[in-house]
């Protein structure tokens, strides 16, 4: 950003472009830690009514896991 859009952006939100970057990041990641929350429960609900194997939980998890560490390497690079 050149001085004058700094300065703008400043004025007009009374935070750095910084601040504002941090805070929308840390909220993608509560939303992502959230959203694999809801994942895991739901899969050991289906895992504990039989409805899953535990080929199936583990093969779940797995691409949750890796889909959680692309976003996150993706997101906070």
């Amino acid at each position: 950003m050149s001085d004058e859009q700094l300065s703008a952006f400043q004025a007009g939100s009374s935070s750095k472009p910084a601040d504002v970057n941090l805070v929308l990041l840390g909220l993608l990641c509560a939303a992502l830690f959230l959203w694999a929350g809801w994942c895991l429960v739901s899969l050991y609900r289906g895992f504990s009514t039989g409805s899953l194997t535990l080929r199936h939980l583990g093969g779940v998890a797995a691409r949750l896991f890796l889909l959680l560490l692309v976003s996150f390497w993706l997101v906070l690079s």
